[in-house]
This record gives structure tokens, sequence and C-alpha cells, in this order.
């Protein structure tokens, strides 16, 4: 979700248009463009490797 108004970016403090993220407890995060593809990026990278592993696991192999 993307506000309309330019709001400080609650990672770096820049003030621009900002998108929210559910942080901890479910609590909207906002953050600036740059912040929020990092930390979607972050999140994609540590889904995936949960999702390797847990199919390792299943599979008997490891790597």
């Amino acid at each position: 979700m993307t506000t309309g108004a330019k709001v400080g970016c609650s990672h770096c403090d820049t003030e621009a248009a900002t998108n929210h993220y559910h942080g901890p407890g479910l609590k909207r995060i906002p953050l600036c463009r740059t912040c929020y593809d990092q930390y979607v990026a972050k999140e994609m990278v540590a889904y995936w490797k949960d999702h390797i592993a847990e199919e390792q696991r299943r599979a008997g192999t490891s790597s």
C-alpha cells in the first residue's frame, strides 16, 4: 500500500511517499520505496531458504 502524502520513512528517516509493510505485532511500518524493496527482498530470501530447507528435510537430502 502506498500513501499519497509524504511521510518520514521509519527506517532511514527520508521524507518521501511511503509503502506500508507489516512489522512485528502486525503494526504497519511506513517505508520509503528503497527501504521497502530491501525489506521485501530480505523477507523473500528468508522465505525461500526456509522452503528449500523444508523440502530437503522431506526428501531426506541436505546440501
